[in-house]
């Protein structure tokens, strides 16, 4: 969690190392195949020798007592199917533009490797189950992550949970090495043909040696998600629940995916 005592020019600093991975996420352990969501992943991967390119967008929010910063992200990654239940991907250093009350900085930073297997295949069996593992770099951070991911469908619905577990090293001194769990839950409604309306929620994790585990953030809002031909858009919103003095009031996100 950002230190409130921290100047604004060093919370801008850990507000983009800590966008950068989130942000990467995103893409990374992001929508296989057309999907329904921003934040979580689904079970399902690409057949050996398919895959698509995403890309991905964010503003941010943030305001405060002394401080408002605003942030945009653009990223794109690259998921395919490397073998049977195997899918690897990448995602291309952001582009981050961040504005505060007294500057304005852009940066090109962070990147990120990742696979997922699945083990129980949600369109044959009914239900999916996978996991995942991360790796993330950036100029303040490092990460590591491992996932548990699971899907249920139910009719027109589909619900999915995400369990994380990971560890960040910092590069700069305004940073601490922190280890962390992040749960994400969602829950899909297919209104009609290739368009579908949900909610997702994220509840962060941290646990530095001078705090021990306790909330970091949690955020809580609705997506759209609309399929035309090849093409996918996913959009949503995610409001603050939780947080600290320098994390994001509000969080748009839009992802757009081309199979090929």
């Amino acid at each position: 969690m950002n230190d409130p005592r921290k100047p604004v020019s060093s919370a801008v600093k850990a507000l983009t190392g800590a966008a950068v991975v989130v942000f990467a996420l995103c893409v990374c352990c992001g929508p296989a195949l057309a999907g329904r969501f921003v934040n979580l992943t689904e079970t399902a991967v690409f057949p050996q020798g398919e895959g698509e390119v995403v890309q991905a967008t964010a503003f941010s929010a943030c305001r405060g007592p002394g401080h408002s910063i605003d942030t945009i992200e653009f990223q794109a990654g690259v998921e395919y199917g490397l073998i049977n239940r195997l899918q690897v991907g990448f995602a291309l250093p952001a582009l981050i533009a961040t504005r505060d009350q007294a500057t304005r900085t852009t940066a090109v930073d962070g990147t990120a490797l990742w696979g997922l297997y699945n083990f129980i295949d949600p369109v044959t069996q009914g239900w999916g189950f996978a996991a995942a593992a991360l790796y993330g770099g950036a100029a303040d951070t490092q990460t590591g992550e491992l996932a548990l991911l699971v899907e249920k469908p139910f009719d027109r619905w589909l619900l999915v949970y995400n369990g994380i577990l990971g560890r960040s090293w910092a590069r700069i001194s305004a940073l601490d090495d922190t280890n962390f769990m992040t749960h994400h839950l969602g829950a899909s409604w297919h209104a009609a043909r290739g368009l579908y309306f949900g909610v997702e929620t994220d509840w962060l994790l941290e646990q530095t040696p001078d705090t021990g585990w306790e909330t970091a953030e949690r955020y809580l809002g609705p997506n759209l998600s609309f399929e035309t031909g090849p093409l996918w858009i996913t959009a949503a919103a995610h409001f603050e629940i939780e947080g600290g003095d320098f994390t994001p009031d509000q969080v748009y996100r839009v992802q757009v995916g081309l199979p090929f």
